[in-house]
């Protein structure tokens, strides 16, 4: 059984303090976008992993190893698996892709064994996974708050491509978030953007902007650019992206015009907006 796990992007993140759990709380606006990883998932004698990622052993580290031990130890199934993944979706780079691995993992093992869990159960367990990956279980952009993991649908218009781009390293999500710590009280807030969809920002980019120099740079150059209607880092980064309108055609000239500025070492990719698992 194989399923296309979606990249997201976060339209807007705000940072809004820190919980008594430690973490902090966020509101967000997150959509899935179509940049996929592949997770193939078979029943076998005995667990096997299987990808060309460097670095991703079949240990606690692994968000899909975590997952499998998750739905074992709630549902009671010690069967054993063959699973793949092909990885497409940067790692360490604000688009989710461990996130929405896990989440499948979830969905795929539910439907190996009759759906013994509801949407909702599966959320809940992937709420204990990580703050985003329960976004993923239904995979429709939506406003997150608490952790992430309290989701109301938000729709965002037909028709919406964007160009991700992203040097090449990434940032771990917890570096981001102690640099954000290290910060005085005013400087705790992105610099917002009026957009057709509100007033949105991202309030960690301050902190990452300060230490990874050229990504204002890129954010500085494509909010220029006249496809653009929102320019944005996606999360922790490394990743930022531009929401443009006019089509994929337009997204791709924006693509084309940026490698030219600044050369193809640079990873990039154009993708829709959208619900991408509604079509699937």
């Amino acid at each position: 059984m194989t399923i296309e796990t979606p990249a997201k992007i976060n339209l807007t993140l705000e940072l809004l303090g820190r919980r008594p759990d430690g973490f902090h709380e966020i509101a967000t606006w997150m959509v899935p976008v179509g940049l996929f990883d592949r997770l193939e998932i078979e029943p076998a004698a005995a667990d096997q992993f299987f990808t060309e990622t460097p670095g991703l052993g079949w240990d606690d580290r692994n968000l899909i190893y975590r997952a499998v031990q998750l739905f074992r130890g709630q549902t009671g199934v010690r069967a054993s698996y063959r699973i793949e993944l092909n990885k497409r979706i940067p790692i360490g780079a604000g688009l989710a892709g461990g996130s929405s691995d896990a989440a499948a993992t979830l969905r795929l093992l539910n439907r190996l064994h009759d759906r013994a869990l509801t949407d909702d159960d599966l959320a809940g367990l992937a709420a204990r996974l990580g703050s985003d990956i329960a976004f993923f279980v239904r995979c429709e952009p939506a406003w997150c708050t608490g952790r992430g993991e309290v989701m109301s649908p938000k729709p965002l218009p037909d028709g919406l491509w964007c160009l991700l781009v992203k040097p090449d390293f990434g940032i771990p999500t917890a570096a981001a978030y102690a640099a954000y710590a290290r910060l005085p009280p005013a400087e705790k807030r992105g610099q917002p953007v009026v957009t057709p969809w509100g007033e949105l920002r991202n309030d960690l980019e301050p902190a990452v902007f300060s230490k990874y120099v050229i990504l204002p740079v890129l954010k500085t150059w494509l909010a220029r650019q006249p496809e653009t209607r929102l320019c944005l880092m996606s999360g922790s980064g490394s990743t930022v992206f531009a929401v443009t309108e006019g089509g994929e055609p337009r997204a791709r000239e924006l693509q084309q015009r940026f490698l030219g500025f600044f050369g193809a070492t640079f990873w990039s990719a154009v993708c829709r907006l959208e619900n991408p698992l509604a079509k699937r």
